[in-house]
Protein backbone atom coordinates (compact mmCIF):
# COMPACT_ATOMS: atom_id res chain seq x y z
CA UNK A 1 0.00 0.00 0.00
CA UNK A 2 2.65 2.08 0.31
CA UNK A 3 4.24 1.84 -2.89
CA UNK A 4 0.85 2.97 -4.17
CA UNK A 5 0.38 5.99 -2.07
CA UNK A 6 3.79 7.27 -2.94
CA UNK A 7 3.05 6.99 -6.74
CA UNK A 8 -0.51 8.61 -6.22
CA UNK A 9 1.07 11.08 -4.22
CA UNK A 10 3.69 12.64 -6.60
CA UNK A 11 0.87 12.48 -9.09
CA UNK A 12 -0.93 14.81 -7.00
CA UNK A 13 1.99 16.49 -6.67
CA UNK A 14 2.95 17.18 -9.87
CA UNK A 15 -0.60 18.16 -10.66
CA UNK A 16 -0.63 20.49 -7.98
CA UNK A 17 2.65 22.08 -8.77
CA UNK A 18 1.24 22.74 -12.62
CA UNK A 19 -1.64 24.23 -10.85
CA UNK A 20 0.65 26.54 -8.62
CA UNK A 21 2.45 27.45 -11.49
CA UNK A 22 -0.45 28.66 -13.66
CA UNK A 23 -1.57 30.70 -11.12
CA UNK A 24 1.89 32.57 -10.54
CA UNK A 25 1.86 33.02 -14.05
CA UNK A 26 -1.03 35.45 -13.96
CA UNK A 27 -2.90 37.64 -12.42
CA UNK A 28 -5.48 36.57 -10.11
CA UNK A 29 -8.13 38.41 -7.90
CA UNK A 30 -7.68 35.03 -5.03
CA UNK A 31 -10.20 35.02 -2.44
CA UNK A 32 -8.55 36.24 1.23
CA UNK A 33 -6.62 33.14 2.83
CA UNK A 34 -9.31 30.38 3.65
CA UNK A 35 -12.27 31.60 2.01
CA UNK A 36 -14.22 29.48 -0.43
CA UNK A 37 -14.63 30.92 -4.08
CA UNK A 38 -16.49 33.81 -4.05
CA UNK A 39 -15.92 34.83 -0.81
CA UNK A 40 -14.73 38.33 0.19
CA UNK A 41 -12.29 39.58 2.41
CA UNK A 42 -12.36 37.18 5.66
CA UNK A 43 -9.80 39.32 7.22
CA UNK A 44 -12.47 42.60 8.22
CA UNK A 45 -14.22 42.34 11.28
CA UNK A 46 -17.93 41.17 10.78
CA UNK A 47 -20.51 43.47 11.62
CA UNK A 48 -22.27 42.67 15.23
CA UNK A 49 -25.33 40.33 14.56
CA UNK A 50 -28.26 39.48 16.61
CA UNK A 51 -28.20 36.71 19.20
CA UNK A 52 -30.56 34.23 18.55
CA UNK A 53 -30.51 32.85 22.12
CA UNK A 54 -31.28 36.23 23.61
CA UNK A 55 -33.10 38.13 21.06
CA UNK A 56 -30.63 41.29 21.42
CA UNK A 57 -27.80 42.71 19.73
CA UNK A 58 -24.34 41.58 21.24
CA UNK A 59 -21.61 43.27 20.09
CA UNK A 60 -18.75 40.72 18.94
CA UNK A 61 -14.94 40.70 19.83
CA UNK A 62 -12.92 42.34 17.95
CA UNK A 63 -9.32 41.50 17.43
CA UNK A 64 -7.02 41.86 14.82
CA UNK A 65 -6.66 38.78 12.63
CA UNK A 66 -3.14 36.21 14.39
CA UNK A 67 -0.30 36.19 11.69
CA UNK A 68 -0.23 32.61 11.52
CA UNK A 69 -4.20 32.92 10.61
CA UNK A 70 -3.48 35.88 8.32
CA UNK A 71 -0.67 33.90 6.09
CA UNK A 72 -2.80 30.66 5.70
CA UNK A 73 -5.05 29.74 2.63
CA UNK A 74 -7.57 26.61 3.48
CA UNK A 75 -7.92 25.01 0.34
CA UNK A 76 -11.10 23.33 -0.49
CA UNK A 77 -11.61 20.57 -3.04
CA UNK A 78 -13.48 22.44 -5.31
CA UNK A 79 -11.19 24.90 -6.08
CA UNK A 80 -9.38 21.90 -7.47
CA UNK A 81 -9.34 20.66 -11.42
CA UNK A 82 -11.49 17.34 -11.96
CA UNK A 83 -8.20 15.54 -12.43
CA UNK A 84 -6.62 16.65 -9.09
CA UNK A 85 -9.43 15.43 -7.48
CA UNK A 86 -9.86 12.23 -9.40
CA UNK A 87 -5.77 12.00 -8.01
CA UNK A 88 -6.18 12.16 -4.61
CA UNK A 89 -9.19 10.24 -4.46
CA UNK A 90 -7.17 7.74 -6.00
CA UNK A 91 -4.54 7.72 -3.23
CA UNK A 92 -7.11 6.63 -1.01
CA UNK A 93 -9.36 4.25 -3.24
CA UNK A 94 -7.47 1.04 -1.14
CA UNK A 95 -9.20 1.81 1.63
CA UNK A 96 -12.24 -0.89 1.88
CA UNK A 97 -15.61 0.73 1.54
CA UNK A 98 -17.98 0.47 4.44
CA UNK A 99 -20.89 -1.13 4.73
CA UNK A 100 -24.27 -0.07 2.99
CA UNK A 101 -25.22 -0.12 6.81
CA UNK A 102 -23.10 3.54 6.95
CA UNK A 103 -25.21 5.39 4.16
CA UNK A 104 -28.50 4.25 5.62
CA UNK A 105 -27.32 5.28 8.93
CA UNK A 106 -26.01 8.76 7.98
CA UNK A 107 -29.41 9.40 6.10
CA UNK A 108 -32.15 8.39 8.28
CA UNK A 109 -33.96 11.59 9.69
CA UNK A 110 -33.96 11.17 13.47
CA UNK A 111 -36.74 13.84 13.47
CA UNK A 112 -39.32 11.97 11.85
CA UNK A 113 -41.81 10.48 13.85
CA UNK A 114 -40.70 6.69 11.99
CA UNK A 115 -37.15 7.10 13.03
CA UNK A 116 -36.74 4.27 15.83
CA UNK A 117 -38.33 1.84 14.19
CA UNK A 118 -36.44 2.55 11.04
CA UNK A 119 -33.13 2.73 13.05
CA UNK A 120 -33.77 -0.70 14.99
CA UNK A 121 -34.28 -2.49 11.67
CA UNK A 122 -31.36 -1.02 9.71
CA UNK A 123 -29.29 -2.13 12.66
CA UNK A 124 -30.60 -5.72 13.38
CA UNK A 125 -29.76 -6.54 9.65
CA UNK A 126 -26.25 -6.17 10.67
CA UNK A 127 -25.71 -8.83 13.40
CA UNK A 128 -21.82 -7.89 13.66
CA UNK A 129 -22.56 -3.82 14.51
CA UNK A 130 -25.83 -5.19 16.50
CA UNK A 131 -23.52 -7.32 17.95
CA UNK A 132 -21.00 -3.86 18.86
CA UNK A 133 -23.72 -2.13 20.01
CA UNK A 134 -25.12 -4.00 22.48
CA UNK A 135 -21.60 -4.69 24.12
CA UNK A 136 -20.55 -0.66 24.04
CA UNK A 137 -24.54 -0.80 25.67
CA UNK A 138 -23.22 -3.03 28.78
CA UNK A 139 -19.71 -1.16 28.98
CA UNK A 140 -18.98 -0.24 32.42
CA UNK A 141 -19.29 3.15 30.90
CA UNK A 142 -23.52 3.19 31.47
CA UNK A 143 -23.47 1.06 34.62
CA UNK A 144 -26.24 -0.61 33.92
CA UNK A 145 -27.71 -3.26 36.73
CA UNK A 146 -29.80 -5.07 34.07
CA UNK A 147 -28.51 -5.90 30.75
CA UNK A 148 -29.79 -5.03 27.59
CA UNK A 149 -30.56 -7.58 25.77
CA UNK A 150 -31.78 -6.31 22.24
CA UNK A 151 -31.29 -2.94 19.59
CA UNK A 152 -34.77 -1.78 20.68
CA UNK A 153 -33.90 -1.69 24.35
CA UNK A 154 -30.73 0.02 23.14
CA UNK A 155 -32.16 3.14 21.74
CA UNK A 156 -34.80 3.51 24.47
CA UNK A 157 -31.80 3.53 26.82
CA UNK A 158 -29.50 5.56 25.02
CA UNK A 159 -31.76 7.48 22.71
CA UNK A 160 -31.92 7.63 19.08
CA UNK A 161 -28.36 9.89 18.50
CA UNK A 162 -26.39 8.11 20.52
CA UNK A 163 -27.27 4.48 19.29
CA UNK A 164 -26.72 6.04 15.40
CA UNK A 165 -23.16 7.21 16.41
CA UNK A 166 -22.23 4.20 18.05
CA UNK A 167 -23.03 2.75 15.29
CA UNK A 168 -21.66 5.20 12.65
CA UNK A 169 -18.19 4.63 14.30
CA UNK A 170 -18.48 0.81 14.58
CA UNK A 171 -19.17 0.95 10.66
CA UNK A 172 -16.30 2.93 9.67
CA UNK A 173 -14.04 0.68 11.85
CA UNK A 174 -14.55 -1.99 9.70
CA UNK A 175 -12.60 -0.32 6.78
CA UNK A 176 -9.66 1.10 8.95
CA UNK A 177 -8.40 -2.56 10.55
CA UNK A 178 -4.88 -2.19 11.14
CA UNK A 179 -2.53 -5.08 11.62
CA UNK A 180 0.38 -3.09 12.17
CA UNK A 181 0.66 -2.32 15.95
CA UNK A 182 2.32 1.09 15.23
CA UNK A 183 -0.41 2.20 12.95
CA UNK A 184 -2.90 0.92 14.86
CA UNK A 185 -2.16 2.95 17.57
CA UNK A 186 -2.22 6.25 15.62
CA UNK A 187 -5.68 5.25 14.62
CA UNK A 188 -6.85 4.84 18.39
CA UNK A 189 -6.04 8.32 18.90
CA UNK A 190 -8.12 9.75 15.90
CA UNK A 191 -10.96 7.18 17.25
CA UNK A 192 -10.52 8.34 20.86
CA UNK A 193 -10.74 11.96 19.70
CA UNK A 194 -14.14 10.98 17.54
CA UNK A 195 -15.41 9.22 20.94
CA UNK A 196 -15.11 12.25 22.69
CA UNK A 197 -16.05 14.67 20.22
CA UNK A 198 -19.16 13.07 19.85
CA UNK A 199 -19.91 12.59 23.46
CA UNK A 200 -19.10 16.58 24.03
CA UNK A 201 -21.60 16.78 21.00
CA UNK A 202 -24.21 14.78 22.38
CA UNK A 203 -24.31 17.02 25.51
CA UNK A 204 -24.24 20.33 24.09
CA UNK A 205 -26.68 19.82 21.78
CA UNK A 206 -28.99 18.79 24.48
CA UNK A 207 -27.93 21.48 26.99
CA UNK A 208 -28.07 24.43 24.42
CA UNK A 209 -31.02 22.61 22.55
CA UNK A 210 -30.06 22.03 19.11
CA UNK A 211 -32.96 21.69 17.07
CA UNK A 212 -31.02 18.19 15.42
CA UNK A 213 -28.84 16.79 17.89
CA UNK A 214 -28.46 13.21 15.75
CA UNK A 215 -27.26 15.87 12.63
CA UNK A 216 -24.54 17.49 14.71
CA UNK A 217 -23.62 14.05 16.31
CA UNK A 218 -22.72 11.99 12.82
CA UNK A 219 -21.26 15.16 11.28
CA UNK A 220 -18.93 15.81 13.89
CA UNK A 221 -17.75 11.71 13.72
CA UNK A 222 -17.66 11.81 9.93
CA UNK A 223 -15.73 14.92 10.15
CA UNK A 224 -13.11 12.71 11.18
CA UNK A 225 -13.09 10.34 8.31
CA UNK A 226 -10.03 12.17 5.90
CA UNK A 227 -7.64 12.05 9.54
CA UNK A 228 -8.76 8.30 9.55
CA UNK A 229 -7.74 8.09 5.85
CA UNK A 230 -4.87 9.90 6.05
CA UNK A 231 -3.40 8.25 9.05
CA UNK A 232 -4.48 4.82 8.14
CA UNK A 233 -2.66 5.09 4.16
CA UNK A 234 -0.32 7.36 4.55
CA UNK A 235 3.40 6.03 5.15
CA UNK A 236 4.47 5.87 8.46
CA UNK A 237 7.58 7.78 8.11
CA UNK A 238 5.33 10.56 6.50
CA UNK A 239 2.94 10.71 9.38
CA UNK A 240 5.51 12.59 11.97
CA UNK A 241 5.16 15.40 9.71
CA UNK A 242 1.52 15.83 10.45
CA UNK A 243 1.44 15.17 14.31
CA UNK A 244 0.61 18.74 15.15
CA UNK A 245 -0.62 19.92 18.45
CA UNK A 246 -2.75 21.93 16.83
CA UNK A 247 -5.43 22.22 14.39
CA UNK A 248 -4.01 25.06 12.00
CA UNK A 249 -0.26 23.73 11.90
CA UNK A 250 -1.92 20.01 11.13
CA UNK A 251 -4.19 21.02 8.40
CA UNK A 252 -1.13 23.01 7.12
CA UNK A 253 1.19 20.28 7.30
CA UNK A 254 -1.66 18.03 4.93
CA UNK A 255 -2.17 20.81 2.87
CA UNK A 256 2.12 20.96 2.03
CA UNK A 257 2.05 16.87 1.78
CA UNK A 258 -1.33 16.41 -0.08
CA UNK A 259 -2.47 19.44 -1.50
CA UNK A 260 -5.87 19.99 0.44
CA UNK A 261 -6.28 18.93 4.11
CA UNK A 262 -7.50 16.31 5.35
CA UNK A 263 -11.16 17.61 5.98
CA UNK A 264 -11.32 17.72 2.21
CA UNK A 265 -9.77 14.30 1.55
CA UNK A 266 -13.04 13.52 3.76
CA UNK A 267 -14.92 15.13 1.77
CA UNK A 268 -14.10 13.56 -1.60
CA UNK A 269 -13.63 10.11 0.12
CA UNK A 270 -17.61 10.20 1.10
CA UNK A 271 -18.34 11.66 -2.87
CA UNK A 272 -16.75 8.17 -3.84
CA UNK A 273 -18.60 6.51 -0.97
CA UNK A 274 -22.14 7.88 -2.90
CA UNK A 275 -22.72 9.48 0.53
CA UNK A 276 -25.58 12.24 0.17
CA UNK A 277 -24.53 15.62 -0.36
CA UNK A 278 -25.93 17.36 2.61
CA UNK A 279 -24.32 15.03 5.13
CA UNK A 280 -21.06 15.49 3.63
CA UNK A 281 -21.65 19.41 3.74
CA UNK A 282 -22.69 19.29 7.41
CA UNK A 283 -19.18 16.88 8.30
CA UNK A 284 -16.48 19.06 6.19
CA UNK A 285 -17.80 23.06 6.05
CA UNK A 286 -17.35 23.18 9.43
CA UNK A 287 -13.41 22.85 9.11
CA UNK A 288 -13.85 26.36 7.32
CA UNK A 289 -14.50 27.79 11.06
CA UNK A 290 -10.68 27.69 11.22
CA UNK A 291 -10.42 31.10 9.11
CA UNK A 292 -13.78 32.16 8.99
CA UNK A 293 -16.35 33.34 11.24
CA UNK A 294 -19.14 30.38 10.88
CA UNK A 295 -22.04 33.20 9.74
CA UNK A 296 -19.92 33.85 6.91
CA UNK A 297 -20.02 30.18 5.89
CA UNK A 298 -23.70 29.51 6.15
CA UNK A 299 -25.98 31.87 8.50
CA UNK A 300 -28.36 29.36 8.38
CA UNK A 301 -26.20 26.60 9.90
CA UNK A 302 -23.63 28.87 11.67
CA UNK A 303 -24.67 27.75 15.00
CA UNK A 304 -24.14 23.72 14.01
CA UNK A 305 -21.02 24.86 11.92
CA UNK A 306 -19.62 26.54 14.61
CA UNK A 307 -20.60 23.59 17.62
CA UNK A 308 -19.16 20.50 15.18
CA UNK A 309 -16.05 22.75 14.68
CA UNK A 310 -15.51 23.40 18.44
CA UNK A 311 -16.37 19.61 19.46
CA UNK A 312 -14.65 18.39 16.74
CA UNK A 313 -11.12 20.50 18.17
CA UNK A 314 -11.48 19.89 21.74
CA UNK A 315 -12.25 16.57 20.97
CA UNK A 316 -8.69 16.24 19.77
CA UNK A 317 -7.09 18.16 22.58
CA UNK A 318 -8.76 16.22 25.35
CA UNK A 319 -7.11 13.04 23.66
CA UNK A 320 -3.46 14.32 23.19
CA UNK A 321 -3.31 15.25 26.78
CA UNK A 322 -3.00 18.91 25.21
CA UNK A 323 -6.41 19.88 27.10
CA UNK A 324 -6.15 18.45 30.61
CA UNK A 325 -9.39 18.96 31.35
CA UNK A 326 -12.98 21.21 30.39
CA UNK A 327 -12.35 22.93 33.51
CA UNK A 328 -9.24 24.86 32.15
CA UNK A 329 -10.80 25.81 28.96
CA UNK A 330 -12.46 29.61 28.22
CA UNK A 331 -13.74 29.99 24.80
CA UNK A 332 -14.00 33.90 25.36
CA UNK A 333 -9.88 33.95 26.04
CA UNK A 334 -8.75 30.95 24.84
CA UNK A 335 -5.71 31.90 22.80
CA UNK A 336 -5.33 29.25 20.21
CA UNK A 337 -5.33 30.30 16.90
CA UNK A 338 -7.97 27.62 16.26
CA UNK A 339 -10.30 28.91 18.04
CA UNK A 340 -9.90 32.40 16.63
CA UNK A 341 -12.94 32.76 14.70
CA UNK A 342 -15.08 31.02 16.88
CA UNK A 343 -14.39 34.15 19.26
CA UNK A 344 -15.01 36.38 16.47
CA UNK A 345 -17.98 35.21 15.24
CA UNK A 346 -20.15 34.73 18.37
CA UNK A 347 -21.54 37.06 20.55
CA UNK A 348 -19.71 36.78 24.33
CA UNK A 349 -23.28 35.73 25.31
CA UNK A 350 -23.22 32.85 23.79
CA UNK A 351 -19.43 31.77 24.53
CA UNK A 352 -20.10 32.14 28.08
CA UNK A 353 -23.19 29.86 27.85
CA UNK A 354 -21.41 27.40 25.99
CA UNK A 355 -18.42 27.76 27.90
CA UNK A 356 -20.84 27.08 31.13
CA UNK A 357 -21.87 23.66 29.35
CA UNK A 358 -18.64 22.94 28.43
CA UNK A 359 -17.88 22.99 32.38
CA UNK A 360 -20.74 20.85 33.85
CA UNK A 361 -19.88 18.84 36.16
CA UNK A 362 -21.63 15.71 35.14
CA UNK A 363 -20.62 16.01 31.15
CA UNK A 364 -16.54 16.17 32.77
CA UNK A 365 -17.42 12.93 35.17
CA UNK A 366 -19.21 11.28 31.64
CA UNK A 367 -15.89 12.50 29.85
CA UNK A 368 -13.57 11.22 32.50
CA UNK A 369 -15.09 7.50 32.30
CA UNK A 370 -14.76 7.40 28.91
CA UNK A 371 -11.44 8.37 28.69
CA UNK A 372 -10.28 5.47 31.16
CA UNK A 373 -12.67 3.04 29.31
CA UNK A 374 -11.76 1.11 26.33
CA UNK A 375 -13.03 3.30 23.77
CA UNK A 376 -13.08 0.24 21.33
CA UNK A 377 -15.92 -1.13 23.49
CA UNK A 378 -17.78 2.10 23.45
Amino acid sequence: MNSAFLLGLLLVLVLGAGALWRRRSSPSDAPAAGAPPGAGDHLASPPPVPDADDGVQSALICEPVPTALSGFRLLHADELSEERRAAITAVFRNIPRPSRLMQHLAAVDLLSEASAARLVELIAAEPVIAGKLLSAVNSPLHGLQTPVVSVAQAVTFLGLTQVRTICLRYALMQSFAQEAPERQAMLDRVWRSSALACELAHALTHTLSIRDPGGVGSAVLLSFLGRLAVTATTPTRLLAALDQADHLARTRAEQDLLGVGSGEVGRLLMRDWDLPEPIIASACDAADCLVLPASSIDPGRAETLALTYLCARLGERLASGVLPSLQAFELISEPSTDFFHLRQGLPPARLARWTAALRAPALSSRLSRLQDASFRGY
